[in-house]
């Protein structure tokens, strides 16, 4: 199964974070937007891993007793960057990047061995949408410049969930596999 280890979303974000990705879409620019029920912070990701693998993932999850916090979800941008997007993400606030990166680094601690292995250091972001090609990446990319600062609400860390992926042309498929709730 294709895994990976996340943090849902509240409503109230979700609701300001759709609206941002309807003025990303009016843009002109070439994007797949992730769906509505489909964003999350994503905290590891794991890649194709067996049902064994699966299950000791979530026992490891299981024993972590990792604090609960909130983080403000702000700023907008892409990866690699903005005049090159490939990824468009929303960002955590600056000031509480330090509430969800011990959480990544605890759990990307835990799953070591299991699933694809990722140097890249953690950077808190939910994926808005995905570049298709570089039509109009320049209005793309002056939407996120004025939207590097913008708030789009207070997220709960409550939980940790083990989701399964089933890629589809119309678009991933998200199976939770595992909840995990945070202290």
């Amino acid at each position: 199964m294709r895994a990976f280890v996340a943090i849902d979303v509240p409503d109230r974000v979700l609701d300001s974070l759709v609206a941002f990705q309807a003025e990303l879409a009016a843009t002109g620019a070439d994007l797949k937007l992730v769906e509505r029920e489909n964003l999350h912070f994503t905290i590891k990701f794991l890649g194709e891993i067996t049902e064994a693998q699966a299950a000791e993932a979530g026992s490891r999850l299981g024993k972590l007793a990792l604090n609960r916090g909130a983080v403000e979800v702000r700023g907008a941008g892409a990866f690699p960057n903005i005049g090159r997007p490939r990824v468009v993400w929303a960002g955590v606030s600056r000031e509480h990047e330090g509430v969800i990166a011990p959480i990544a680094r605890s759990v990307i601690g835990a799953l070591e061995g299991i699933g694809e292995r990722d140097d890249r250091p953690f950077q808190a972001h939910i994926t808005l949408g995905r570049v298709r090609s570089y039509r109009n990446v320049r209005e793309l990319g002056d939407a996120l410049r004025r939207s590097s600062g913008r708030s789009f609400g207070v997220a709960e860390l409550s939980g940790l969930k083990l989701k399964s992926s089933v890629l589809t042309p119309a678009g991933p498929i998200y199976k939770d596999v595992g909840a995990f709730s945070l202290r």
